[in-house]
């Protein structure tokens, strides 16, 4: 199935930045109402943007979904 992107956060992490070794993740918010954190790196490469789409099995492979 895919799910329609309707909302994407980006962390300010302010003057700290990221601490070494830490992957900036975004948050995907989907049509369905989940939050979905994902790697910002594969957000960008893939495209995944309000208005896109992403699957089940990308979900699978790239996320962690919020609780």
């Amino acid at each position: 199935m895919r799910y329609l992107i309707t909302d994407l956060l980006e962390p300010d992490n302010g003057c700290e930045g990221f601490l070494p070794g830490e992957e900036p993740m975004v948050t995907l918010t989907l049509e369905d109402g989940r939050k979905i954190k994902v790697p910002d790196r594969e957000a960008y490469r893939r495209g995944w943007d309000i208005g896109s789409h992403i699957t089940d099995e990308e979900i699978n492979e790239y996320s962690k979904e919020d609780k």
